[in-house]
This record gives structure tokens, C-alpha cells and sequence, in this order.
């Protein structure tokens, strides 16, 4: 039974709240695919806890189930009707935005040929058999430090973000060591900024992993291993759907030291998440 079938065989015994986020999810399968639960709760007028109290009316583990759920129909029906998705893409390709991203996929194929892959057997190691994992994204990229930060703190434990302007910066320095892995995301043409931070890092024998947009960036005489994902040619906005690409493989292989250990390491991070969130539930329904 699909997903959308599910909510309409229970839509009866619903609250009033669980009834909007119901609605909005068959309305909006992709918007829930694209955004997180607070995101959709405020689309749907609703909290994020009635979203989550929605997952678990409809007896799924949370909201990243529904959202799986949701990809899972869709991709169903994508190979249940093969006119349809086959007009859509020849008609997406044809437009400007089909060629951007086929250009997008295209930048990746020919990044995968650059690619060492000792150097990601090695960085990946580096990452599984790290005490501490730091993250450091220049200017530009802090944002993508941010995520990838994020995303490494729900499958292990002592994962930290180096901002410049932190006042815990001199004492994350000094917790460094031969047992420590620095991912440097470095695709400006100066690094005045950080050049300290890494020349520091480099005497502790730290493990730098350098993702740069060049192979002449001026961090390669201090990593460990350097990933050049760009040339010249690339803009930034080339370079980004690569980066990610990219970022996302780095995990994967880190996963795969210890596949079963990163799930169950997963599977507690959730269910104390959702544990806060059904705290908060409780605390509102006490207000009111």
C-alpha cells in the first residue's frame, strides 16, 4: 500500500492538526521530500511536533520515514508509467534547465576520473579512526562546512565545526593531535585566514584532508591528502553540485569501515531526536 493510500484509509481518525499535515503531504509529496519537519509545519500552519505526531499516527519511526515513504512512491510510479517520465525528460533536457543539470552530471563524470582512490581509501580511514573530526570551510563555504558538520554528528560522536570568530578556537587547537582529522574545504585564492590554523594543525601531526578547486592551491604543502574538484574554467556554482557529490562519496566510504557500527550509532541519534521532539509535545500539551 502506498503512502498516499495509507493516509487516506487513516485520515478519519486523525486530529484536526494531523489532518492539515495529512492534506498538505498528498498535496505536496516533493516539498516534503525537499524540507525538514518545521519547515513543512509551518507550510501546513501547524507545529513541527503535530508533523511528528503525524509520522507516528501513520505508525512510521519519524519523519525521515515519511519522507522515504514518500520518494518510494514516487519512484514507483516514475517506472510504473514509462510515457510520461520519458516526455518529461526529453522535454527537461531540451530546456535550460535540463542542460544545467545534465552539465552538473557532467562535471562529476569527469571529476570521478581525477580522483585518487588511495587518497580516499586513506581520507576515509583517517575519518573512521579519528578521536576528533574538524571542519573547516573558508569564507563562501562555511555553509557547506555547516552541513557537512551536520551530517557527520548523526552517524559519530566528536565531530566540531572551526569558526574563526569562536571563542573556542584556541582551545579546539590545542585539543588537536597525531589522532585528529582536519577537513579543509579551501576554494579562495588567498587563505591569510586560515594559513595559521593549518600550520598549527600540520606540526601536531594532525590528518588535513584538503578539498580545494585547484591542484595549485596554496594548502597543498600542508595536506595529508588534496582533492582538487575544479579548473579554472569552473565557476563556483560549477563546483558546488560536484563538492556535494563528492562530500556525500567521502561519507559513504567512511561508512563502509563499519557500516554496522555507523547505523547503530544512526539509529540512537534519531531516537534521542525523536525523544526531544516528544518531550516538547508533552510540554506543549501541558501549556496548554
Amino acid at each position: 500500500m502506498s503512502i498516499h493510500e495509507d493516509i487516506k484509509k487513516r485520515f478519519v481518525r486523525l486530529s484536526k492538526g494531523q489532518r492539515k499535515v495529512a492534506q498538505f503531504v498528498m498535496d505536496n509529496p516533493t516539498t516534503v521530500i525537499a524540507n525538514g519537519a518545521a519547515e513543512v509545519g509551518r507550510l501546513a500552519n501547524v507545529s513541527e511536533s503535530t508533523v511528528i505526531r503525524f509520522c507516528y499516527a501513520m505508525e512510521l519511526s519519524g519523519y525521515v520515514e515519511l519522507q522515504e515513504e514518500i520518494r518510494n512512491d514516487i519512484m514507483s510510479q516514475s517506472v510504473g508509467t514509462n510515457l510520461q517520465p520519458t516526455y518529461i525528460a526529453k522535454k527537461l533536457t531540451n530546456s535550460n534547465f535540463g542542460k544545467i543539470m545534465h552539465r552538473d552530471s557532467q562535471h562529476i563524470q569527469e571529476t570521478i576520473q581525477l580522483i585518487n582512490e588511495q587518497q580516499i581509501q586513506k581520507s576515509s580511514k583517517w575519518m573512521h579512526e579519528a578521536d576528533n573530526i574538524y571542519i573547516l570551510g573558508t569564507c563562501h563555504h562555511a555553509s557547506v562546512a555547516n552541513w557537512l558538520s551536520n551530517t557527520l554528528k548523526t552517524l559519530r560522536t566528536n565531530i566540531k565545526q572551526l569558526r574563526l570568530d569562536s571563542e573556542e578556537l584556541v582551545n579546539q587547537m590545542n585539543s588537536m593531535g597525531e589522532h585528529t582529522t582536519l577537513i579543509v574545504l579551501s576554494f579562495d585564492k588567498q587563505m591569510k585566514d586560515i594559513k595559521t590554523i593549518i600550520e598549527i594543525a600540520k606540526i601536531k601531526k594532525v590528518k588535513i584532508i584538503a578539498i580545494t578547486g585547484s591542484a595549485f592551491s596554496p594548502i597543498r604543502e600542508y595536506a595529508s591528502a588534496l582533492f582538487a574538484l575544479g579548473t579554472k574554467n569552473h565557476s563556483s556554482l560549477d563546483i558546488a553540485p560536484v563538492l556535494f557529490s563528492f562530500l556525500h562519496a567521502l561519507i559513504e566510504e567512511m561508512i563502509s569501515q563499519d557500516k554496522g557500527q555507523y547505523e547503530k550509532y544512526q539509529q540512537s541519534y534519531e531516537q534521542v531526536e525523536n525523544n526531544v521532539l516528544f518531550l516538547d509535545t508533552v510540554r506543549e500539551k501541558q501549556v496548554f
